[in-house]
């Protein structure tokens, strides 16, 4: 009988660490031979971008919550990704930040592929610095925690002890089996994380997903209000500028993320914004082959796609098309 293939779920709210988390996975020197599946929340993909896959070795779905719109989609990336599974040692899924684990985790036990794939853990991101405003802005936030079989609590870098002592407390209330780990950049030795069976079945409840949650399936996201935006700019933009504009969201912004094509400079800029906190940086030259432009997501509540294209096209003076 040919060995299941090992999965780890990489999950946490918008902005978590979940991509940087993965790049790490997919760089160190350890000998795997790595398929992801990666979730975005959004109509442009920009994690997959930044993500150095070999060819077939990538699955993306866009513009889903993986346990609800894109379902039936992720069991067609799964199916696809076996049908190379000796070429594969173990399967990563980065699922979208809005994501609810309980479901996922239901994919892997209930469905048709989990003889061939073993779930090997439910690894959830916390962010350290956004913790609380989190819980605010969505019960995803808690099942996310409650759901993982190992908790990475990241970005303690950006907080104190008391209140890294204060998240660790309520932490444990939420999920008092897993493990919590404190990270920085998303830092972890691998073999923390990775072929370490950490799924517990004996605790998993498969009662998660029947009629309360079906509804949860399709309902949560409205629930919440959670909504994406997304732009493509085809000129380039004024870095300084678009800085301005961004200060200027509204605080229901939960995530920005992109890719610029930025006036008088040879090499992409990568920014990422979560509350109120933004990282630009160089990434790579551009390459000839590919288009310049820039993609743009949003994502949070009450956001109004056609004034922030109007004030897109105006601070930067290019036209936004989303």
């Amino acid at each position: 009988m040919k060995a299941q293939l090992p999965v780890t779920i990489l999950t946490g709210f918008l902005g978590s660490g979940k991509t940087t988390l993965l790049k790490r996975i997919l760089e160190e020197e350890h000998g795997l031979r790595i398929g992801v599946i990666l979730n975005e929340f959004g109509e442009i993909s920009i994690d997959g971008e930044l993500v150095n896959m070999p060819e077939g070795g990538l699955m993306q779905l866009n513009n889903g919550c993986l346990c609800c719109t894109v379902r039936e989609d992720f069991e067609r990336a799964a199916r696809q990704l076996l049908q190379h599974a000796q070429a594969l040692d173990y399967l990563v899924v980065e699922t979208s930040g809005v994501a609810d684990p309980r479901q996922v985790t239901e994919l892997f036990v209930q469905r048709v592929f989990h003889e061939e794939l073993r779930l090997d853990g439910v690894v959830t991101l916390v962010d350290g610095a956004e913790y609380w405003r989190n819980f605010q802005r969505s019960q995803t936030a808690a099942h996310q925690i409650g759901s993982a079989d190992i908790l990475l609590l990241n970005k303690v870098d950006l907080i104190d002890e008391a209140e890294r002592e204060r998240i660790l407390l309520d932490l444990r209330r939420y999920n008092p089996a897993a493990p919590c780990l404190l990270t920085t950049h998303a830092q972890v030795p691998l073999a923390r994380i990775l072929d370490v069976h950490a799924f517990r079945p004996e605790l998993w409840d498969p009662r998660l997903p029947n009629a309360e949650t079906e509804a949860h399936h399709s309902h949560h996201l409205e629930e919440d209000g959670i909504q994406s935006v997304s732009f493509q700019l085809q000129q380039p933009l004024d870095l300084a500028a678009f800085r301005d504009w961004l200060q200027d969201m509204p605080e229901t912004l939960f995530r920005a993320k992109g890719v610029l094509w930025v006036v008088d400079e040879p090499q992409r800029v990568i920014f990422h914004q979560v509350g109120q906190r933004q990282t630009l940086f160089l990434e790579r030259d551009w390459d000839p082959e590919e288009p310049r432009l820039s993609k743009i997501v949003l994502i949070g509540k009450g956001l109004e796609p056609e004034q922030l294209a109007a004030g897109l096209s105006r601070v930067c003076g290019a036209t936004a098309a989303g």
